[in-house]
């Protein structure tokens, strides 16, 4: 029997999130004090943030418009902003993602955890390779978490439908997906640009580290997967 959509699409919200801050713990453990968070819409860590997260500084990146209607909903509903959260309004048509970060005060002489989630298929491939590439200037021990949507051909039939359902409904709405990436290709080419290691979290491994055993019948999707790369 076919799992019902709604299943794959919580597995995803729940795997992406779960997979970065298991990394980003990861990268905390070894000393890392600033996340910068690409793209965060009504992402809700800083407003959750376990214990050990107060250690960090966190940047909340999205465009102004986006970050007003958030931080309107924040008070609407109550919550409080937390000290260490730093909003930073980044107009990518006219500011750069360093010249954004620099402005609220980013210290790009410290090693930084970078995520961005569910965002490269809204941007041109231009885009992604200059978010990649800042990323690798930053210092060593420096990391980025990010999903990514690949080709009907290395997804069931039944997701590639779903998918391309989302990403129709996505274009009339004015957000066209414009990048589309293959796991073999991406991981070379982040070698390529100088990262030090790139992992690729294949739906196979995220169902062996995140979903056995479960009788809700989540499961990984293979339409969104997930990479890590380490400067």
């Amino acid at each position: 029997m076919m799992r019902p959509v709604k299943s794959p699409f919580r597995a995803i919200f729940i795997m992406r999130s779960r997979y970065t801050e298991d990394c980003l713990a990861e990268s905390v453990a070894r000393g890392v004090r600033q996340y910068v968070i690409l793209g965060a819409g009504l992402d809700t860590f800083a407003y959750r943030q376990p214990a050990w997260g107060k250690s960090l500084r966190i940047y909340e990146v999205d465009h102004p418009t986006s970050q007003e209607a958030k931080r309107e909903r924040l008070v609407d509903a109550q919550v409080s902003v937390p000290g260490n959260l730093i909003f930073a309004p980044i107009n990518f048509e006219t500011t750069s993602l360093r010249e954004g970060l620099f402005a609220a005060g980013f210290d790009s002489g410290i090693p930084t955890f970078f995520s961005l989630l569910g965002v490269t298929q809204y941007l041109t491939g231009e885009a992604v390779e200059s978010i990649f590439r800042f990323v690798q200037s930053q210092p060593r021990g420096t990391e980025l978490v990010f999903d990514f949507i690949v080709p009907d051909d290395l997804m069931p039939a039944a997701e590639a439908a779903a998918l391309g359902a989302i990403a129709s409904f996505a274009a009339d709405r004015g957000e066209p997906w414009l990048t589309i990436l293959r796991p073999e290709e991406l991981k070379s080419r982040l070698t390529a640009l100088g990262f030090s290691e790139a992992y690729h979290l294949s739906p196979q491994a995220a169902n062996e580290r995140y979903f056995q055993g479960r009788r809700d019948d989540l499961a990984a999707w293979s339409g969104v997967q997930i990479m890590r790369a380490i400067v």
